[in-house]
């Protein structure tokens, strides 16, 4: 069931059609798998943003160190508050009975601690 029209040819069995246009057909679906992925990774990365900030310059990164220093100073605070109340709940339950009230009272978190 050959059908010939001008421009293309149907085929009815898989196996009849060219090797050199399977390849193609997937070496086009590929290509359009990589540049779909390209502009994912663009997108979620912040490329248009940073295209965008491209005036700005030196102020951006100036920005952007602040905010780090910032963020790395607030990221401390909570270890040392998590490294406190680590030391803590290690001290209540090598002193008492983890199933004692004692032991359950510093489980529970604290107002300043939530």
């Amino acid at each position: 069931m050959d059908e010939e029209h001008t421009q293309f040819k149907i085929y009815a069995d898989e196996a009849k059609i060219p090797g050199h246009q399977r390849a193609w057909v997937w070496g086009a679906v590929a290509m359009a798998i990589l540049l779909s992925g390209l502009a994912v990774g663009w997108l979620l990365s912040g490329g248009v943003g940073a295209s965008s900030q491209l005036g700005t310059g030196a102020n951006t990164s100036a920005v952007s160190a602040a905010e780090a220093a910032a963020w790395l100073a607030q990221q401390e605070t909570v270890n040392q508050q998590i490294q406190e109340r680590i030391s803590r709940l290690e001290q209540v339950l090598a002193e008492s009975d983890p199933c004692g009230p004692v032991a359950l009272e510093a489980l529970r978190p604290s107002a300043d601690n939530l």
